[in-house]
């Protein structure tokens, strides 16, 4: 029992894997409670156990493999099918070794269970694969039950789940076994096959004994019943499952079941699927074709029988039979040997048949020697050509390929022809349904046929009425009967009785099971409508009209015409398309009806006088007609009748014009006023046609065409009309045909069928009569606007004279867009009126646009791209490959349009495309250009193939070739867009490829095609990288072409993908591209919002873009335009177009209108902004102003400006725009929150007019800027970069106009643009204007920046003074001599800042400009005035003098804040106060040093407190007013790209201000989205410090250690505010870590005077990282970091060493930071270095501390999680080191008891150690409680006196564990505020008691005007000191918190301490050191201390 006890205590998971049996036995039984209580099939747990259930089913134990099984069946069903289906490569084939062959029963039914449960799981396929292995094994008892758990499958699933034909290869083999067992399953296999599979399984078993076959043929014989079904289902079988179910109780209910289920039940396996290929061609003698063509008809005989024997397989591999087909074909059409025709016959039988649907190809061409070869009378080739025939139409060829040829043979000479051919036609019927038969082929055929019904042959007659009959019977009576309207009675008797004769076959050949059309055409077709008696041909009625009789009646039909229902036809070409309504169909009338249906309607006279042969009798029976039938309702006009009567001879033939036309009218009348139907239209288009070029009624005619278009669309009539016309022998009715059908598609849009109109057209083309030519080339311009180029392929093959005309019509034509219908299709039917009105309404407009592509006839060339031509194109021969590449040219050409089926083509053109020979190579250039345009969208799944192969060749050297390559691609891209091109990375592919002609090429196509191109997938945005390389190619072309690709790739990835990428770049190459995208990000353009979809089109053919501020309200404010008259109003009604002009108002509006205000805030700016940014309008960014610009800013200003006012506005006269601008000018004082809100589109128009030559229209307008930005000044607003961008380029463009004022008063606007817009950015602006042609420009643009430099210093030279000086000076050898002198004066000014510098700055010149510019430096030197004290209002322009020496060491060593120790520069003043970061409360730019009255001192008495008086605090300095969050956040990122400026002064006033903003918690939130990029930022810069300013002799040590400075003191400010610590993240903590450390090791530091101070607040400051920044991201950075160091063999070993300190203060705090770690990360971290440095590879290096480091950690985490750690291991592999390291971790017992529960082992430890009493849950809340008082300041005293009592109560208390956490000062506090109360109730005076430091900001107190008495003294002293360049404020925190300095210096020896002992890494008891918050105390005010403070400024001051 010793041993049972040891083992139960185990978890479930280790019982499993005991050596015990009874321990495996309990755990499985543990196993499966806890599989069946878990609710959720995706669980954990069942991922976490699945790899046991492969032991479990080979268990070795009999008792516990048992329930292992019960295990395994349990985890099937209760887990998910993705966390089952994982298992069944693993458990299956245990089941089946271990378990199938059992001599237990039980444990083998249990095994085949679970193989059933794995195919349930929709995996059946899988297992199949794992059983048939098992056939194979060798044990006899594994193969029977691998048996028949195949056979329980077959049984259970049926085949469709359980696949037939891998079972087939293994039955002879296991009917042969020698175990009689074996053998005898096997059989049962079989048989179970044959239940299933029937008579499919015959033809397998001829591989089998004969004897073998008499046995199975018997046991078939014995088998009853009906075909099995499936028993078990598959999990996504449920839904069938319930069907069955349904229908099983349904059965069993006696309501039967349902007929569709019976059919898919009753559903066959095609033995031929089943079969084995033959390869025939392979086969084929060598001498075949020699001997084919012999002259002795022995050898042709002999070929032919040893070909016939190939060909009897019962199913041939696919391949290239063309030559072979060809080769018979001759056999059968030419050999006199009618023996040889009929052998010839038999193998393309048999070929037809073994190849099924792949013979489909050669059919057209059998068909028609077949046909022809009828003429023999020789029964033997007669049934053989009948044979070959049927097997030709079995091969899946459709009856409409074949039906030219069948048409063609019936109106052949020879009987036996036509009779032989109607045979094989009702054949072909037999075997079709209404699907397969449509109406258009049916026509064709009946037409046909009624002829040869009436042949003198018997034969064919008969042949003819068979063909009939079937046709009949195959889609019902009703389809057919519309065409045989004029048969007499006697022959639609015999067609009838053929009919009721008639078989119908399914697709085998076979009867099928019903008499019709099969039971499902039965179910969609409509009932059949009764054809009225009359009598003649009512002598045998049909069954269908006696069944259409009840119907009839019961429809309640008024009249026997009406019942003729609506007909709802399938989808087809000429279905219905986007729901709308067929037109009405309705049976043909007998001449009978009609005549007595006529009578009643009409007057007998009428119809009497219409066939009278006086004109005028006529011609009033005609009136008396028309009027009767106006006067009739829409349901009371028979359409039919009145149509039959008009035509009624003479006709629509009369010969007087008046009667005609009122016939053409009345035609037009009925078509658009009844249920006109197709019937009705088929009686009168022929003549119609004859009538449409008569010169007097040609008109009405096609008025009749277009009116019966619209009842019966124009799909049918058209066709009709084109086949009817080029009947006609006038050649006028053939060209007004083609005129009018060009006139309906403009009217209808393209609703024609593309091939019977190219037919027409071509037609057209090829006749005699010039004006037909003419109409047909008028068709095809028309076609050409819907169709476009793909049109004009159909006709390359006309002659040279005819394509030059087609060619000018398709010019005329080219640009312009198709006209929007204006007619369409009657609603019909059962609709009745209200239909007809809605439709009505909505007319034209609601016609949906024609895809053309799916139009568009396509050729599959699959079977023609051979095996044998895809050899040729590999061949080594140049020729062969140059004449597959030509077969390949001839395939494309023929077939035009091609399928997306190419066979192996792509594959094989990318090989040629790296051709060598250049010939071939520009070949198949060629051939993907046609390819393109053949495949259309089917181009986009080539794209991955073709796409690199044509980027490769633009790395060739010749021009021309990557000129092809570019034009193929266009044409690609055309099809495709660039969307497959990026998805399949060949755009990657190309751009990382370093060859400077495909990247140059690559992103100048690129650069042209991504602006216009729509959305891309995010794909693109990989390719950033590349393009950021090409910056720094070294290729000058490629770095021109990747920065004119910067825009548009920018456009399509976003700025933010351009940063990132960025980041993953070199640091040097960082600082040279950063510029670019700035720039590049200032140039980004705005997409116009796509077009409306309904709306007014514009006046103008110029593309204006529309604002989405019009969308809201384009229904509401719209006026209705008035009804002008009757006829305007039904125009409108009829869905008329609106036109791009605003409706007229009445003057009352008007005036309204005019009399308001005339700006408003309809729309906000903001809102324009924010579409701007989107790039929704287009960006105000224009060379030469055009037209859209100036609609897209009319549109946004008709929001918010009156009418009135935008018509002076956009005036054409200039006075107005005078007008305009006076009103402006009021409205600046008037009106000044509109003027603000529409600042950026009054400053456009500005733009606009700049463009004006009106010398008084500019002054006025620059007169208004003026005022209009001084205004602005005043108000303190700003100028935002969107408008800036918009407006002051143009302005620049204005100081160079050649009028004197208004350059003066453009510089005037210049002054004041400085005071709303940064200097540093205008000064861009005006470096840019010096790239102008305009000298005068150039000359003011450099005399303003020379301003701009006196003003503000040079570092106002953006992007950097290096680049804008050396631009500047480039100017000074410009041929004008203004331009020379301003640029001197310029570099002159500089000169006078930075000295000798400047010449670094200018760079290189040449030696006359050189000599310039020292002659000018020379005499301004001469002339400098003396030193003058600078004006108050000018800012600095010159560093501030630098403390001295001595006054630095004064100062304790300490982290210097930025910008406290030094003077501001000139770059303090070249940000403005509202873009600085440091918003003071104070302005203490200038603040003059303190004059302090002399005290003494001695006589204060300093036991008195001092009193000193409340002042009130200055309030803040108003903020901008318009400043929005986008700006701030680009003012934030200006001042951080600020950081890693070269020059140090610019760098620490950035670092001043970003200080100044993170010392304020509210305005440090600002930064958290900027953590990131300003970390990056900081370790850059430590970098170039590191690496330049140190190696720098010009630069000196002070200034790169006061540098490092302010760089600390910003990144401990930052990693001291925890949210923003946590901002960090991996990447970036590894960044700045690996500065750090390397900045820590730099010797030269040693030294420096202050370099050691620098070295220990590095130290601290990898401490405050480690502490308090996201400890995921630090453990991840830091085990990235050691894992690059052990990489790389450069690192030295002290880098190495500091990296495994940091990781092992981590380990230290894993006890408190736990909770918040990614554990999976930090395994998948370690995970990672283990693979790099597997634990096998560390034998060979000599110390393998840092493979020990992580499995510290390892260890550590472990630890603390127990056994729940393998639950985070879902991210690393199932085999990785780490994952095992932790098992053997676990198994040694480490963090056992954590893994119960770790808070309570954590407490019960505790308990044990010491004495203290263990804490209830009520006390610890108790306490909880107590210390939350503590620590908030108003109820500290309450708190402590609470735990005074609480000790009191509770004396063995343990408060160890909530004072662990805190600092030690926060621990003292608490000691004596408990002993201060201990005193105080004793009676006692207690000490004194400092309050707990809180940090404040300096406007906490002073935010109510108030000042926080003798704390806002100290902060004013420091802000004084801080000018005074004293010691910082680091320094007295320092001074007066010692408490803060121990807690520092303790974190500094932190890391100098770790791993001082000799111990083994991984054996390191690790104590838990808790995280301590950095705090700072602030002391009690000390008068004394005052004192010394205020001597040192006294002695400062003197």
């Amino acid at each position: 029992m010793g041993d049972d006890s040891e083992w139960m205590k185990l978890p479930a998971e280790e019982k499993c894997g005991h050596k015990v049996w009874k321990a495996r036995v309990a755990g499985y039984e543990e196993m499966i409670k806890i599989f069946n209580a878990l609710d959720n099939e995706k669980s954990p747990e069942f991922s976490k156990f699945a790899g046991l259930m492969k032991k479990v089913v080979t268990d070795n134990n009999a008792v516990a493999q048992d329930k292992g099984l019960d295990l395994v069946t349990t985890f099937v069903e209760n887990a998910s099918t993705q966390i089952a289906a994982r298992t069944i490569n693993e458990v299956v084939p245990g089941v089946v070794t271990k378990c199938l062959n059992s001599p237990k029963q039980k444990t083998k039914d249990k095994g085949m269970e679970i193989i059933m449960l794995y195919i349930e799981l929709d995996k059946p396929d899988v297992v199949q694969e794992c059983l048939m292995a098992g056939l194979e094994n060798k044990n006899p008892k594994v193969v029977i039950g691998t048996i028949q758990c195949l056979r329980m499958g077959l049984r259970d699933f049926g085949t469709k789940v359980m696949q037939v034909k891998p079972l087939l290869k293994f039955l002879p083999k296991l009917l042969d076994d020698r175990d009689k067992n074996v053998r005898e399953e096997t059989k049962q296999l079989v048989i179970e096959l044959y239940r299933w599979i029937g008579g499919a399984l015959k033809p397998q078993m001829n591989n089998f004994k004969p004897i073998q076959v008499q046995e199975f043929e018997e046991e078939f014989e014995k088998i009853t019943g009906g075909k099995p079904t499936q028993s078990r289902f598959m999990r996504s079988q449920q839904d069938l499952k319930t069907k069955m179910e349904e229908q099983a109780s349904a059965a069993a209910s006696g309501g039967g079941g349902d007929d569709d289920a019976e059919e898919e039940a009753a559903e066959e396996i095609d033995p031929y699927e089943l079969m084995t290929a033959v390869d025939v061609l392979a086969l084929i003698p060598k001498d075949f074709y020699e001997k084919i063509e012999a002259k002795k008809w022995q050898e042709r005989k002999e070929a032919l029988t040893a070909l016939q024997k190939l060909l009897e397989s019962p199913k041939i591999e696919n391949g290239t039979y063309g030559t072979l087909v060809s080769a018979l074909l001759k056999v059968l059409g030419k050999d006199a040997n009618v023996m040889l025709v009929a052998q010839g016959a038999q193998c393309l039988t048999g070929l037809a048949k073994g190849l099924r649907k792949n013979f489909s190809i050669y059919a057209t061409q059998t068909m028609g020697v077949t046909l022809e070869k009828f003429k023999e009378k020789k029964q033997m080739v007669v049934t053989a050509l009948r044979d070959l025939s049927d097997a030709v139409s079995m091969s899946g060829v459709s009856l409409e390929a074949l039906m030219e040829d069948l048409l063609a043979a019936l109106d052949n000479k020879n009987p036996n022809i036509k009779a032989e051919t109607a045979l094989f036609i009702s054949r072909c019927f037999a075997r079709s349904t209404q699907a397969t038969l449509p109406k258009k082929i049916l026509k064709a055929f009946c037409a046909a046929l009624l002829k040869t019904i009436n042949d003198p042959e018997l034969t064919v007659r008969d042949a003819s009425f068979e063909a009939l009959g079937v046709a009949m019977k195959a889609v019902s009576e009703k389809h057919v009967m519309p065409f045989l309207a004029d048969v007499d009675p006697i022959k639609m008797q015999k067609i009838q009785e053929k009919c009721q004769s008639a078989v119908l076959l399914n697709a085998k050949g076979e009867p099928r099971a019903g008499s019709g059309g099969g039971e499902a055409a039965k179910k969609n077709e409509p009932k059949p409508v009764a054809r009225p008696s009359s009598s003649k041909t009512a002598t045998v009625p049909s069954a269908s009209a006696e069944a259409a009789k009840p119907a009839a009646k019961k429809a309640g039909a008024k009249k026997p015409a009406s019942a003729g229902g609506k007909v709802v036809k399938g989808k087809g070409k000429g279905g219905a398309k986007g729901g709308k309504p067929e037109p009405t169909a309705e049976p043909i009338l007998s001449d009978e009806a009609v005549e007595e249906k006529a009578t009643e309607a009409l007057s007998a006279g009428v119809l009497t006088g219409l066939a009278n042969a006086n004109w005028k009798e006529r011609l009033a029976a005609m009136e008396k007609f028309a009027d009767t039938v106006k006067s009739m309702s829409k349901e009371e006009v028979q359409s039919q009748v009145f149509v039959r009567s008009i035509q009624k001879k003479p006709g629509l033939k009369e010969n007087n014009f008046q009667v005609l036309k009122l016939k053409l009218e009345l035609l037009a009348y009925l078509a658009q006023n009844s249920k006109f139907s197709r019937q009705s239209a088929e009686f009168v288009l022929a003549e119609l046609i004859d009538k449409i070029g008569d010169v007097k009624n040609g008109a009405a005619a096609q008025e009749a065409l277009s009116c019966i278009s619209e009842a019966c669309s124009l799909e049918f009539v058209s066709e009709q009309v084109m086949a009817l016309a080029f009947e006609q022998k006038n050649p006028k009715n053939q060209s007004e045909s083609l005129n009018w059908l060009a006139g309906a598609i403009r009217e209808f849009g393209f609703k024609v069928n593309i091939k019977p109109m190219i037919a027409a057209i071509n037609k057209g083309l090829a006749a005699t009569n010039p004006a037909v030519r003419a109409s047909a080339i008028s068709v095809l311009g028309t076609a050409y606007m819907y169709m476009g180029a793909k049109l004009r392929m159909f006709f390359d093959e006309e002659k040279p004279a005819l394509l030059q005309l087609i060619d000018a019509e398709i010019e005329k034509v080219k640009d312009a867009k198709p006209p929007a219908p204006t007619r369409g299709l009657t609603p019909g039917g059962e609709g009745g009126e209200e239909e007809d009105e809605e439709g009505g309404q909505e007319g034209g407009a609601a016609a949906e646009e024609v895809e053309i592509q799916d139009l568009v006839p396509r050729t599959d060339i699959s079977e023609r791209i051979t095996d044998d031509l895809l050899t040729q194109m590999t061949d080594k021969n140049w020729k062969v490959r140059n004449e597959a590449l030509i077969k390949v040219t001839d395939i494309l050409k023929e077939a035009k349009f091609v399928t997306a089926n190419l066979g192996g083509l792509p594959e094989a053109i990318k090989a040629r495309l790296s051709e060598s020979n250049k010939n071939l190579q520009t070949a198949s250039i060629n051939i993907c250009s046609t390819l393109a345009t053949a495949l259309g969208p089917h181009a986009k799944q080539h794209v991955r193939v073709i796409g690199p192969g044509l980027i490769a060749i633009l790395s060739d050297s010749k021009p021309q070739v990557r000129a092809a390559v570019i034009a193929s691609l266009n044409l690609w891209v055309e099809q495709t867009t660039l969307a497959p091109f990026v998805e399949s990375e060949a755009l990657l592919d190309g751009l990382k490829t370093e060859n400077p002609n495909i990247r140059a090429e690559l992103l100048s196509w690129l650069a042209e095609k991504l602006p216009t191109h729509k959305t891309l997938p995010p794909e693109l945005r990989d390719c950033v990288l590349p393009v950021l390389t090409c910056l720094e190619d070294r290729s000058a072309d490629v770095r021109k072409k990747a920065q004119e690709a910067l825009v548009p790739f920018m456009i399509h990835a976003g700025y933010n993908s351009c940063v990132k990428a960025l980041g993953k770049l070199k640091p040097a190459s960082k600082d040279q591209i950063q510029p670019l995208l700035e720039k590049a990000r200032g140039e980004l353009p705005a997409k116009a919002p796509p077009p409306k979809k309904k709306g007014a089109e514009a006046p103008k053919a110029v593309s204006r873009p529309v604002s989405t501020y019009d969308d809201d309200e384009d229904e509401d404010t719209k006026p209705a335009a008035p009804a002008k008259s009757e006829k305007a109003d039904l125009k409108t009604k009829a869905g008329g177009k609106a036109k791009g002009k605003a409706p007229a108002t009445s003057s009352k509006k008007k005036e309204e209108d005019d009399t308001g205000p005339l700006m408003s805030m309809t729309v906000p700016l903001q809102q324009r902004l924010k579409d701007e940014k989107s790039m929704k309008v287009l960006k105000w960014n224009f060379i030469e102003l055009r037209g859209e610009f100036v609609e897209q800013l009319k549109l946004q200003m008709e929001k918010n400006f009156s009418p009135g006012f935008m018509a002076q506005l956009f005036h054409s006269d200039f006075k107005q725009h005078i007008k305009a601008i006076e009103q402006l000018i009021t409205c600046i004082d008037t009106m000044e929150r509109e003027t603000e809100e529409n600042l950026d589109m009054i400053l456009k128009w500005c733009t606009i007019r700049f463009n004006d030559t009106n010398p008084s229209m500019i002054n006025k307008a620059l007169d208004y800027l003026q005022r209009l930005f001084a205004h602005l000044a005043d108000r303190d607003m700003n100028l935002s970069d969107l408008d800036a961008n918009s407006f002051i380029p143009y302005l620049v463009q204005k100081v160079g106009d050649s009028k004197d004022n208004v350059r003066r008063d453009v510089r005037s606007i210049f002054k004041l643009i400085c005071k709303v817009y940064p200097a540093s950015k205008f000064f861009v602006f005006l470096l840019d204007g010096i790239k102008s042609k305009n000298s005068k420009q150039r000359t003011e643009c450099l005399e303003e920046m020379g301003c701009l430099i006196e003003q503000y210093g040079v570092n106002i030279c953006q992007p950097t003074p290096a680049q804008a000086l050396k631009a500047i000076a480039g100017q000074i050898g410009d041929r004008d001599n203004g331009v020379r002198n301003s640029a001197l004066n310029t570099v002159v000014a500089a000169y006078m800042l930075v000295g000798e510098n400047v010449y670094k700055f200018t760079g290189h010149l040449k030696e006359k400009e050189q000599s310039y510019l020292d002659e000018r430096i020379k005499r301004s030197m001469k002339n400098k005035p003396a030193a003058k004290p600078v004006a108050e209002e000018r800012p600095h322009t010159a560093p501030a003098p630098q403390p001295s020496r001595s006054q630095s060491n004064m100062q304790r060593p300490g982290l210097q804040r930025p910008g406290t120790a030094m003077g501001k520069t000139s770059s303090s003043n070249a940000i403005r106060k509202e873009y600085a970061l440091d918003v003071d409360t104070e302005p203490t730019d200038h603040m003059p040093m303190p004059q302090l009255i002399q005290h003494d001192f001695e006589d204060i008495k300093f036991y008195e407190p001092v009193k000193l008086p409340k002042i009130r605090a200055r309030p803040l300095s108003p903020m901008r007013k318009h400043l929005t969050s986008s700006d701030a956040s680009a003012t934030i990122g200006y001042v951080i790209s600020q950081v890693t400026s070269t020059d140090i002064s610019v760098s620490i006033q950035a670092l001043a201000q970003i200080d100044e903003v993170l010392r304020d918690e509210d305005r440090a939130e600002a930064l958290a989205a900027h953590v990131d990029k300003l970390l990056l930022m900081l370790s850059m810069q430590f970098r170039m410090a590191h690496s330049t300013h140190m190696s720098d002799p010009e630069v000196s040590p002070n200034d790169v250690v006061r540098l490092y400075r302010c760089l600390l003191s910003t990144l401990l400010q930052i990693f001291q505010s925890s949210t923003l610590a946590h901002k960090a993240s991996k990447d970036v903590v590894r960044d700045v870590m690996t500065s750090l450390v390397t900045l820590m090791l730099d010797d030269r530091l040693m030294d420096i005077h202050d370099g050691p101070q620098v070295v220990r607040s590095v130290n601290l400051t990898v401490v405050r990282i480690v502490e308090h920044a996201d400890c995921t991201n630090v453990m991840g950075a830091l085990i990235r970091l050691l894992q690059e160091c052990v990489a790389s063999e450069t690192t030295s070993a002290k880098f190495v060493e500091i990296v495994m300190k940091c990781l092992w203060k981590m380990v230290r705090m894993l006890p408190n930071i736990t909770n918040e770690l990614n554990i999976d990360k930090v395994l998948l971290d370690a995970h990672q270095f283990m693979r790099a440095f597997p634990s096998s590879t560390w034998k060979e290096r000599p110390s393998d501390q840092p493979l020990r480091t992580i499995k510290t950690i390892l260890h550590s985490l472990a630890k603390q999680k127990g056994n729940k750690i393998l639950s985070h291991t879902g991210l690393i592999d199932s085999n990785s080191e780490v994952e095992a390291y932790l098992h053997k971790v676990l198994k040694d017992g480490v963090g056992g008891n954590n893994a119960r529960n770790d808070e309570m082992s954590e407490n019960a430890r505790q308990g044990s150690s010491s004495k203290s009493k263990r804490l209830s849950k009520s006390t610890h809340d108790m306490l909880v409680e107590i210390f939350k008082k503590i620590g908030s300041k108003e109820n500290t005293k309450e708190g402590l006196n609470d735990l005074y009592d609480f000790k009191k109560k509770y004396p063995d208390a343990d408060l160890e564990p909530f004072l662990k956490k805190s600092s030690q000062f926060f621990q003292n506090y608490i000691e004596r505020g408990l002993k201060n109360i201990e005193l105080e109730r004793d009676g006692k005076k207690p000490e004194s008691l400092d309050p707990i430091p809180t940090i404040r900001p300096l406007t906490e107190n002073a935010s109510n005007g108030e000042a926080g008495g003798a704390d806002y003294y100290m902060q004013r002293l420091t802000a004084i000191r801080a000018q005074c360049g004293l010691d910082s404020s680091e320094n007295r925190a320092e001074k007066s918190n010692p408490a803060s300095k121990s807690s520092h210096s303790s974190s500094e020896a932190d890391l100098e301490n770790i791993g001082s002992s000799t111990e083994s890494v991984a054996d390191i008891k690790i104590p838990a050191i808790p995280r301590q918050e950095p705090s700072v105390s602030k002391p009690a005010v000390d008068v004394s201390e005052l004192k010394m403070r205020l001597d040192k400024i006294k002695k400062m001051a003197t």
